[in-house]
């Protein structure tokens, strides 16, 4: 692969041979500034933010965070282009940055700022469907790990240049391994958790297949000039129609946002969730945590009709909000504890049914625990 001037594009050459206005990466260092100021943004704005420095979910999904329910149950498709672009906290963020930088460094010089551009935008893009299609209703999502894991499959398909030296192709293959095994190897063992495994699988298929395109002789990747180009500006352009949308909805979630438990209010464990329960349930009675919470506390009581009202409240509150789906979850859980200690076996097994298929780590191994998982 080369140059428009016949050189072989080396990522090296930056600090071997000192041309640094030809390799610096200089839409990899925007893309990062561009997603730092949009944080900056983001933070501004937040209802709350939490001990840990997670901004309170609500305002992801004021802002334009994804979810099953948000796109497809209220048709509101234009989060798709503007959930890549937010992250939750400056951790999430951060995290990120880092990896887009390293493997920019890479894969921008090698293919060239308007396939980098294409790739990135399409993997952004592929990554929201991805997500659609793996996380359950209720799962709200944000960031540009999808677009990112593009790049990196880009970058390791990219590395099999006949015309790079060992040591080039080692060095690609190295740092797109490093990135890539741990954003999709958990997907083979039934990825759970707060990662977005999902988002990585789509981003990876879209961004391994545009790179292989010049290899089947249908575009080379001097086709696409070096510059960001038509690409990137689309690209932009369709973001700045999303947020125009975004900004139409904006205060209408931000009003509803007021009845939920803020992030910096929610329990950090168990023991403080059943102490609050009663305060949580008065001040946020239409938050299902709240109801969930309370179920716990007198689930400990050993007042199990009491704790039986709660979770299917919780329930019964959960199906109605865009970010309830691990709150049902949980408390479909919870449900199928109660239901076996009242003796009632059946319905707790078909009640722990849902809850034992959940990517939530610790809801199937209480149930497991509990022999409720078939």
């Amino acid at each position: 692969m080369r140059d428009d001037d016949g050189s072989s594009s080396s990522e090296g050459s930056l600090f071997r041979d000192n041309k640094l206005l030809s390799d610096i990466p200089f839409l990899t260092i925007g893309l990062i500034f561009g997603l730092l100021l949009i944080y900056a943004l983001q933070r501004s704005l937040a209802i709350d933010v939490g001990p840990d420095g997670s901004l309170d979910v609500r305002s992801l999904i004021a802002y334009g965070a994804s979810g099953h329910d948000l796109v497809v149950g209220r048709g509101e498709w234009w989060r798709i282009g503007l959930a890549p672009l937010l992250h939750g906290s400056q951790w999430h963020l951060i995290g990120n940055c880092v990896a887009l930088f390293i493997v920019g460094v890479r894969l921008e010089s090698l293919i060239g700022r308007g396939w980098f551009s294409l790739i990135f935008v399409a993997s952004a893009v592929a990554g929201e469907i991805g997500s659609l299609l793996g996380n359950g209703p209720g799962t709200v999502s944000v960031g540009a790990s999808g677009a990112i894991t593009g790049l990196i499959a880009a970058l390791f398909v990219a590395s099999f240049d006949p015309e790079a030296d060992a040591d080039q192709t080692i060095s690609r293959l190295k740092t797109s391994l490093f990135f890539g095994v741990p954003a999709l190897l958990p997907l083979a063992f039934g990825a759970s958790g707060n990662v977005n495994y999902y988002a990585h699988a789509g981003g990876a298929v879209a961004g391994a297949a545009l790179a292989m395109t010049p290899w089947l002789a249908f575009w080379s990747y001097d086709s696409l000039p070096r510059s960001a180009g038509v690409t990137l500006l689309a690209g932009f352009a369709g973001s700045l129609v999303c947020a125009g949308f975004a900004a139409a909805h904006y205060s209408s979630y931000m009003a509803d946002a007021v009845h939920y438990i803020r992030a910096s209010e929610a329990p950090a464990n168990s023991e403080e969730m059943a102490r609050r329960s009663l305060d949580l349930v008065t001040r946020y009675p239409k938050d299902p945590r709240a109801h969930l919470f309370r179920a716990v506390f007198f689930l400990e009581k050993a007042s199990l009709n009491a704790a039986e009202t709660e979770a299917r409240t919780a329930m019964s509150l959960a199906a109605s909000d865009v970010a309830g789906g691990p709150v049902r979850v949980g408390a479909q859980g919870l449900m199928a504890v109660l239901l076996q200690a009242q003796g009632r076996k059946s319905e707790a097994i078909a009640m722990a049914a849902e809850p034992c298929r959940a990517r939530l780590a610790e809801v199937p191994r209480i149930l497991r625990k509990q022999k409720l998982c078939g």
